[in-house]
This record gives C-alpha cells, sequence and structure tokens, in this order.
C-alpha cells in the first residue's frame, strides 16, 4: 500500500513539475516573441531613418524633382507639410548653382521608441558640389528624426539638424 502511495505521490509531483515546466516555457516564447517584434520595431525605425537621412542629403541638381519626393514620400504631417512649402524655393537655388550633395550615412542610433513612434540619431557626412566648389566640400551632419508608424511604414514626421 506504501509503494502504492509513494508511486501516486511520485506521479503527482511529477505531473505538477510538467505543468510548471509547460508554464514557463509559454512564459519564456512570450517573452522571446515580444523581444523579437521589439527588436523588429527598432530595426524598422532605424532603416527608415537612415534612409530618410540618405535622401534629405543626397540630391542632383539635374534630378531634383526625383530626389525630393523620395523625401516626401518617406515623410508624413508637418516635416512633409514644410518640405513641401520650400521644394520650389530651394530648386531655384539648387538649380541656378548645379549643385550636388552625396550623403553617406555613417552612424544611426534609435534614442527612444515604442510601437508607434521612435526617435533616431544619424550622422551623415555629404559631399557638396555647386558652381562655387566644383571639386566638393565634404559636410558634417548629426540629424535628429521624430518617425511615426503609419500604415505599416515608418514615416519621418520632423527632422532636425543638431549639430
Amino acid at each position: 500500500m506504501i509503494a502504492k502511495n509513494g508511486r501516486l505521490v511520485l506521479a503527482w509531483a511529477l505531473s505538477v513539475l510538467l505543468v510548471v515546466a509547460l508554464a514557463g516555457l509559454t512564459l519564456s516564447v512570450v517573452a522571446l516573441s515580444k523581444q523579437r517584434a521589439d527588436d523588429s520595431q527598432r530595426d524598422g525605425a532605424m532603416k527608415a531613418a537612415r534612409q530618410l537621412a540618405l535622401d534629405f542629403t543626397t540630391y542632383d541638381y539635374q534630378t531634383w524633382d526625383a530626389d525630393s519626393q523620395r523625401v516626401l514620400d518617406e515623410s508624413t504631417g508637418q516635416f512633409k507639410q514644410e518640405f513641401q512649402a520650400g521644394i520650389a524655393a530651394v530648386k531655384t537655388d539648387v538649380v541656378a548653382n548645379k549643385a550636388t550633395s552625396k550623403g553617406d550615412v555613417k552612424e544611426a542610433g534609435v534614442v527612444s521608441h515604442d510601437k508607434d513612434s521612435a526617435q533616431v540619431l544619424v550622422i551623415v557626412n555629404a559631399v557638396v558640389t555647386n558652381t562655387a566648389s566644383a571639386t566638393g566640400t565634404e559636410r558634417r551632419y548629426r540629424i535628429k528624426l521624430d518617425l511615426v508608424r503609419e500604415r505599416d511604414r515608418w514615416l519621418t514626421a520632423d527632422l532636425q539638424v543638431v549639430g
């Protein structure tokens, strides 16, 4: 009888351990899934910010319309409105001076993010040429981008050159 009770206690203890192990495994899978989603959101924001910073600092007077359209396509809100409002005036200067700029993203880092917004700092070097400097002048930009997620796309809502 004691052996039968011992087996029953052992079976019960093993069942409890199995339930606890399954609960632990489930919690681990949920936490890992959340971490992957978080990493994916951060990576998406970083990729979008790097691309906008590159497109913002890369243009050619001969292709200004397409170059500025790329920035508009990656923008939203106030930044998009302000950029759109200034395109014609900037185009006049860019074309008159035969200006080009070739951006190169050097560093980028996510300052903060959640599922719908992110702030990213990007460092870009750009070589700018124009009628006054045919060989080009290298410029370094530190750009702070505020991004928002709209319909599964990260778009720039604000851009500030901070240094």
